[in-house]
């Protein structure tokens, strides 16, 4: 049976309608931060935050591993069995978790600023605390409980924005690092009411070692995307100012907000594609409507670029105008909404527990993460300063994103023809954005009024998008093709 976008779209939009409350009450909250916090004091968070994130990145991915297994052995009715894969990969996992703890407080020692030492203790137990409530979350997900989530996602989102809200005029910086703690907490509570897992600490020697060869693959894939995804950040920090770091970190944080939206319906995707092609009787079969999938997210992910750039270009200019250098940040990072979006559809395939290619995916991450750290200082020394780092990220992106599509043709394609057909697809909408960006900057620099660039820019954007998707993706949009 194949898998309905529809289905998809209704069970992803749960995340994106509490995704899009919580950005509608995250969106007056940041602003309002800005307008309290200097860019150095946005760049002292993103320095904590990537201690944060790299420690959630290390590890020996056995909860990964797991949660492929789960998935394809609820597809064949094996239930029990699916238990027990979860239990002893959130019983492994936890035992693991103790280490990253203590070495991020042993490194706040190290550190003499005190918002730096004070900022990697409070780290240390938002670590302990999101790396918990996670194994909850993540068994829910993966078991298809969308509603229950979502929900969650929604406890974990506001918490901490009216935590922020409420104590960011007294305590500055350490509001954006304690409040997540808070919405741990809150998101823990509603689990164990909501969404438990009969979860059972078990401990199996030789179940553990098994993920564990699988899993040290995943989350080394992970960490490569991530290192990937993050060197900008991590290069910026250790080489630049931290005002600079401040403007690339506020550019980001609206990214990720836009960045929801696609999120959510691959998160959706992800269990449902999995769980149907373990059903299916061929590898082909089971994997078939990822490429009808992957041209709608390649679409809708280019008609958001535009977009972002310009709801971005306003907001800055109307409201935070002390980030007016983060404009040019946002502009080129923004592709990365399209770029980032259409990669999940090869990472999911490589990784599933039927194709088993996720040693294709670390290769080509730790290739991007490479050529990123290269040309990052290459960009730095030559002055380009963080316009620079902004260009790498997005061409190593690409490149990684387009030798994936390669790396899944046989999983997908019988034929090399309607393979070369369907990249033109997937590739073309991203070449229409393109010319955006240079025409934003042609606006800004012949109008004055922010209306008036906001006017020419939407209707620019209508007629374009009207006219490539009824000459070129007509039959994508048949109701009953969707379904």
């Amino acid at each position: 049976m194949a898998i309905s976008i529809i289905h998809i779209v209704r069970n992803s939009l749960k995340f994106t309608s509490v995704n899009f409350l919580a950005a509608v009450i995250a969106m007056p909250v940041t602003m309002y931060v800005a307008t309290i916090l200097v860019p150095e004091e946005y760049g002292v968070f993103g320095f904590l935050g990537l201690w944060l994130t790299y420690a959630g990145l290390i590890g020996p991915g056995i909860t990964i591993a797991g949660q492929t297994d789960i998935p394809v052995l609820l597809g064949r009715g094996k239930q029990h069995e699916a238990l027990r894969i979860q239990n002893i990969a959130i019983t492994s996992e936890m035992l693991y978790s103790i280490i990253p703890f203590i070495v991020i407080l042993g490194a706040s020692f190290f550190f003499s600023e005190p918002v730096l030492k004070f900022g990697l203790i409070i780290i240390a137990f938002s670590y302990a605390a999101r790396k918990t409530v996670n194994y909850w979350s993540g068994m829910n997900l993966i078991r298809e409980k969308f509603n229950i989530v979502a929900k969650g996602n929604l406890v974990t989102a506001i918490v901490p924005l009216v935590l922020i809200a409420a104590s960011v005029y007294w305590i500055r910086v350490y509001a954006l690092i304690i409040a997540p703690i808070a919405g741990a907490i809150a998101l823990g509570i509603y689990y164990r009411r909501r969404g438990p897992i009969k979860f059972r600490f078990t401990f199996d020697k030789s179940e553990t070692i098994r993920l564990v060869k699988v899993g040290v693959v995943l989350q080394s894939s992970a960490f490569m995307y991530w290192g990937f995804r993050l060197a900008d950040r991590t290069i910026i920090a250790a080489t630049l100012p931290l005002e600079q770091l401040g403007l690339y970190i506020f550019a980001m944080q609206f990214l990720m907000f836009i960045l929801l939206l696609p999120e959510d319906f691959g998160s959706v995707l992800q269990p449902i594609l999995w769980r149907e092609a373990g059903k299916a009787k061929s590898i082909f079969e089971g994997f078939k409507d990822a490429k009808r999938i992957a041209v709608y997210m390649a679409l809708g992910t280019a008609i958001l670029i535009p977009i972002a750039q310009l709801g971005f270009y306003l907001v800055v200019n109307l409201i935070t105008t002390q980030y007016i250098g983060s404009i040019a940040i946002f502009c080129i990072l923004s592709y990365n909404l399209y770029l980032i979006t259409i990669v999940s559809i090869p990472a999911k395939i490589l990784k599933s527990s039927l194709v088993k290619r996720q040693h294709i995916l670390l290769c080509f991450y730790a290739l991007g993460l490479g050529l990123n750290i290269i040309f990052d200082f290459l960009v730095i020394k030559l002055g380009y300063g963080v316009v620079g780092v902004a260009w790498v990220t997005i061409c190593t992106q690409g490149l990684v994103t387009f030798i994936l599509y390669h790396c899944i043709k046989s999983y997908i394609f019988k034929d090399t023809r309607e393979f070369l057909r369907f990249q033109v697809r997937i590739f073309f909408p991203f070449l229409i954005t393109i010319p955006f960006y240079f025409f934003h900057n042609y606006l800004n620099l012949v109008t004055s009024s922010l209306w008036t660039f906001g006017g020419i820019s939407l209707a620019a954007q209508v007629v374009l998008w009207s006219i490539v998707i009824s000459i070129f993706y007509r039959d994508y949009l048949s109701i009953n093709d969707i379904k």
